[in-house]
């Protein structure tokens, strides 16, 4: 059974996710404090069957010690050698694997206390209390980005405000980075900053959205480009459907000229972003990604984004 469980674990935290989205990574870190628990605990009874102990004391104290340290060194092996498998280390998973070993060691002392120093009670349950305490810190952040995944769709026809921490989740940057400030906000109190490099396209691209836009008549986002930059920043606003066969010409995009220090409402209308793509007509039902992208910025620089919007006939 121990064989068949660690060969289990080994598959599922080595082989590519087939879900490549928020919801699917946020699942599988909901796994990696529980799995690497079970390790612990796996690990714990099999030496017990190998070298039993009648008493708890110093000796078990030694071993939970013992198989708490190799454990976590596994843990930062495998999120190494999931780079030479096609994934991704994460720091995020170390933590959750360091949780979820220590709360199945405070369950263990809980237990063992409970077993063989009944009159001790207390210990056992500020033990089991603690294990409690450590899974809920683990599992912390992939309910919060379940719960994000959830709140896209609820708030539509608003696509991002930036009044939570957990929507920069739904963003991948190139060349750049983004981070929730208070300044430029218009609607709520919170916007987010796009701070780009020099380089030629940075690009920050939503990549989670509700899929269909059918009644969309309008999509629109306010912006303000930094007052200290040197000129007047050409900036590209694209949606992408499921279909598009690249980027840049097979996408709806709109370029705007934007006034440093000046916030600006940007819109692209209905039938500008069906008639976006070069050679056919956009899916509005199917749509994938909204991407903002500055053309050749020529200094660093950052632009203050909010408000995301489609408008509908509901408006």
């Amino acid at each position: 059974m121990a064989l068949v469980g660690f060969s289990l674990a080994a598959f599922m935290l080595l082989v590519p996710l087939p879900l490549k989205s928020r919801i699917g990574s946020a699942i599988g870190d909901l796994a990696h404090a529980p799995m690497f628990g079970g390790i612990f605990i796996a690990i714990l009874l099999l030496w017990h069957r190998v070298s039993p102990l009648d008493q708890f004391g110093r000796a078990w104290l030694g071993r939970i010690a013992l198989v708490t340290l190799c454990v976590f060194i596994l843990g930062i092996l495998v999120e190494l050698a999931q780079t030479l498998t096609g994934r991704k280390a994460a720091s995020h998973d170390v933590v959750a694997n360091g949780l979820g070993i220590l709360a199945a060691g405070m369950l263990c002392i809980a237990v063992l206390n409970y077993r063989y120093q009944p009159r001790r009670i207390w210990l056992s349950g500020l033990a089991a209390l603690l294990a409690i305490g450590l899974v809920g810190i683990a599992l912390t952040r992939p309910v919060r980005i379940i719960w994000d995944v959830l709140s896209v769709h609820r708030a539509y026809p608003s696509i991002s405000s930036f009044e939570r921490d957990w929507e920069m989740t739904r963003w991948h940057f190139d060349d750049c980075g983004g981070q929730i400030v208070s300044t430029h906000a218009t609607d709520g109190s919170h916007a987010m900053r796009w701070s780009v490099r020099a380089t030629e396209h940075p690009a920050a691209t939503l990549v989670e959205t509700v899929t269909d836009w059918s009644d969309a008549q309008s999509f629109e986002v306010d912006v303000t480009l930094a007052p200290t930059y040197p000129g007047i920043g050409g900036l590209y606003v694209k949606v992408i459907d499921h279909d598009h066969a690249d980027y840049h010409e097979d996408v709806c995009r709109k370029q705007f000229l934007l006034t440093p220090g000046k916030t600006q409402h940007l819109v692209i209308s209905r039938e500008e972003i069906i008639n976006g793509p070069d050679t056919r007509k956009l899916d509005l039902s199917n749509v994938k990604l909204v991407s903002l992208m500055l053309y050749r910025p020529e200094v660093p620089t950052w632009i203050d984004v909010d408000n995301l919007r489609v408008t509908t006939d509901q408006r």
